[in-house]
C-alpha cells in the first residue's frame, strides 16, 4: 500500500430506472457513477475519479457494483465514509460497503467473473411494486425448456450471435459458468455468471430462453447461433428492467 494514498474498494447497489447508466455522460445527463463521484468528494474532500466494474446500460440494476476509488484522505474510517457517502446518496442509490484494498486493485481489470440476475414476472397482475424491476410477461411458457437451452450455453463460446453490438471488442469469445432458471411464485429468474460480457448479452441470452420456453425454437437453436453468429436467429432483446448486476468476483486477496 502505497504510503500516501488508500486504495478503497467499495460494493454499491442501486435502482437504475432514473439514470442513464453507470458510466459518466455528458454535462446535464445523470448517471451513477456522476452520483458516486460527487458524494465521495464531498466526504474525502478532493477530486477524484471512481472507477466501475461493469458499465451497466440506462435502467439496468445492481447489487454488488464494485468502484475502486484512489483517496490522500486516511482519516477517514471506512465506516464512517459508508455512512457518510450513504447521508450524501439519493435513496435508490447505497454504499453497501467500504474497504481498503492493495494498490494493484482495479475494479474492471482485477475482475475474474461477474454474476448477473434477469427477472421475468409471469403471474396474471401487472406487479405495481415491481414497477422498472422485471420484465412482465403475460404469454404461458415452459421453464423447463428454458433450461435446457441454458445448458447449451455453458462453457467457452463465440458469442458474437447473442451480442448487441461489436464495436471496440477485439474477441467475441467469452466463458459462460452458471446458467440457470430458477422458478419463483410468479416468476422466473435466470442467473448467468461469466467471465466476461458482450453490450446486451444477458438481455439477449433472457429473450433467447424466454423464446426456447415459449415452443418457439428447440433448445438446438442455441448451437446454431453459436456456431454461426447470426444474431437474427437468436430471441429478442430483452429491456433493461429485469436486469441486475448481483456479484463481481474477484481473487481471494480481493474478496475483503
Amino acid at each position: 500500500m502505497s504510503r500516501d494514498t488508500r486504495n478503497l474498494k467499495l460494493i454499491v447497489a442501486y435502482n437504475g430506472a432514473r439514470y442513464h447508466g453507470w458510466q459518466r455522460q455528458a454535462v446535464g445527463i445523470d448517471s451513477v457513477q456522476l452520483r458516486i463521484e460527487q458524494a465521495a468528494k464531498r466526504v474525502l474532500k478532493h477530486p477524484l475519479s471512481a472507477s466501475g466494474c461493469s458499465r451497466t446500460d440506462a435502467g439496468v440494476h445492481a447489487e454488488g457494483q464494485v468502484v475502486n476509488i484512489h483517496t490522500t484522505n486516511k482519516d477517514v474510517p471506512m465506516d464512517g465514509m459508508q455512512r457518510a457517502m450513504n447521508s450524501r446518496l439519493p435513496d435508490d442509490i447505497a454504499v453497501r460497503s467500504v474497504t481498503v484494498v492493495p494498490d494493484d486493485f482495479q475494479a474492471s481489470y482485477s475482475a475474474l467473473a461477474k454474476t448477473y440476475r434477469y427477472r421475468i414476472f409471469t403471474g396474471p397482475q401487472r406487479p405495481v411494486a415491481l414497477a422498472g424491476l422485471v420484465w412482465t410477461h403475460w404469454r404461458s411458457f415452459e421453464a423447463e425448456a428454458m433450461r435446457v437451452a441454458a445448458r447449451r450455453l455453458l462453457g467457452e463460446h463465440d458469442f458474437r450471435g447473442l451480442a448487441g453490438s461489436l464495436v471496440e471488442r477485439k474477441t467475441t469469445v467469452r466463458t459462460i459458468y452458471r446458467c440457470d432458471v430458477v422458478e419463483k411464485p410468479d416468476e422466473i429468474q435466470i442467473f448467468v455468471t461469466g467471465n466476461g460480457f458482450l453490450f446486451n448479452m444477458v438481455r439477449n441470452i433472457a429473450g433467447t430462453l424466454l423464446d426456447a420456453g415459449r415452443g418457439r425454437w428447440g433448445p438446438e437453436q442455441i448451437d446454431l447461433i453459436l456456431k454461426t453468429g447470426d444474431r437474427t436467429l437468436a430471441g429478442p432483446t430483452a429491456p433493461p428492467d429485469g436486469l441486475t448486476l448481483m456479484r463481481v468476483h474477484y481473487e481471494p486477496r480481493f474478496e475483503v
